[in-house]
């Protein structure tokens, strides 16, 4: 039988054929939301026991390259469904998972903790209010997740650390009010619009603390939740760099003015081209390097120190940063033809988009040198 990393590759030619319609929708085809549903694109990560692959944390991101190599749109759903069920099944108690997901394999969920949120403690929950951006993927999703910081008669509660008590919450879709706000200049099929809940009753068994250890024994949830949610990106990033390649290698075989060579026999391209492809590789080897070291550890079952994270986080960041090089190498080979192919032109607008996620920003590194330096990260969520 094919790999789970094959099928994803077996879908690139139906996802480029798709992807101007996706951009142009702002939504999935129906032929694509099939397709993902089918070889469980929006469950990798959900456990065996509720039916799942449980792909381990290298297939599931080469999975999530490989989708975004074929469009950037349809491998983001991909991602941010897998993750999100992925939260459910770590956080929750098995009955509340089946319950969640027992409408079969096209049930799935959007999580995001960008936001304002309330949830104010009552009988066996939680009653909510509030309102998040980036919800991607929520107009297929039948959950919808968000972070709530968690108030008393007397205003937010607090943790021992001072850091506010948060809550997440799942609700149902239609419980929600869905906001068409993802006027964006790529990524444009993720449909990443805000979502609202108005004095909700959120069943207690459908929340969870983020900061808690996670309820499912598995390996893979020794690694800390926030860093499997970084890791991702940078995956996605570095897939969505590959499909520009893909794209632009075809453009070389064309003469740039009558009488010319085509571009590819020209030593400055093949120059450019190498680099480029030279910086995309790095980068990607490097993150596939740390996060390999990081699940060998904890297969082993020895704990991740600060400094295995920090790895890891410096990895991801750099995979991106090498990505944008590439792609900016790409640029300049393709000429006009940058902005005058659609495709590549897709890709690039869709990349320019993912990278500006806050889980790839360079500020994160300034962490990392913190911790090389054996001081704590600023951050409290590193």
């Amino acid at each position: 039988m094919p790999s789970i990393i094959d099928t994803a590759s077996a879908l690139r030619a139906l996802l480029r054929a798709s992807g101007s319609e996706i951009e142009s929708t702002g939504r999935l085809t129906l032929e694509v939301f099939n397709a993902l549903s089918d070889m469980d694109a929006f469950r990798l990560q959900l456990g065996a026991d509720y039916g799942g692959p449980a792909a381990n944390p290298i297939d599931y991101l080469k999975v999530i390259e490989e989708l975004s190599r074929g469009d950037a749109s349809t491998g983001w759903c991909a991602m941010v469904g897998s993750e999100s069920v992925a939260c459910i099944n770590a956080f929750l108690e098995p009955a509340t998972v089946r319950k969640m997901l027992e409408a079969g394999p096209k049930s799935t969920a959007a999580f995001t903790v960008v936001g304002a949120g309330t949830a104010h403690e009552a009988a066996e929950g939680y009653v909510a209010s509030g309102r998040w951006r980036f919800a991607s993927g929520c107009r297929h999703a039948d959950w919808l997740g968000s972070l709530c910081v968690v108030h008393d008669d007397d205003g937010p509660r607090t943790r021992d650390n001072g850091a506010p008590l948060t809550r997440v919450i799942f609700v149902r879709r239609e419980e929600a009010i869905l906001h068409d706000t993802w006027s964006v200049s790529g990524l444009r099929g993720t449909a990443s619009d805000d979502f609202e809940i108005r004095n909700l009753k959120v069943p207690l068994e459908q929340t969870f603390d983020l900061a808690a250890p996670p309820v499912d024994p598995a390996t893979a949830w020794r690694i800390p939740v926030v860093l499997r949610l970084a890791m991702s990106k940078a995956a996605a990033v570095s897939g969505i760099a590959r499909g520009a390649m893909d794209a632009l290698v075809p453009m070389l075989e064309r003469k740039p003015f009558a009488g010319a060579v085509p571009a590819r026999e020209e030593p400055r391209f093949q120059l450019m081209l190498a680099q480029a492809e030279g910086a995309l590789e790095g980068g990607r080897a490097y993150l596939y390097q740390n996060i390999e070291l990081a699940w060998q550890t904890v297969l082993r079952g020895d704990p991740l120190t600060l400094k295995d994270i920090a790895s890891v986080r410096l990895a991801i960041v750099l995979a991106a940063q090498r990505a944008l090089e590439s792609l900016h190498l790409m640029q300049e080979i393709a000429g006009t033809s940058a902005v005058l192919d659609p495709t590549f032109d897709r890709n690039a607008r869709d990349f320019e988009v993912a990278r500006h996620h806050m889980q790839l920003q360079s500020h994160i590194v300034e962490d990392v040198g913190r911790v090389l330096l054996g001081m704590q990260p600023r951050n409290p969520m590193f």
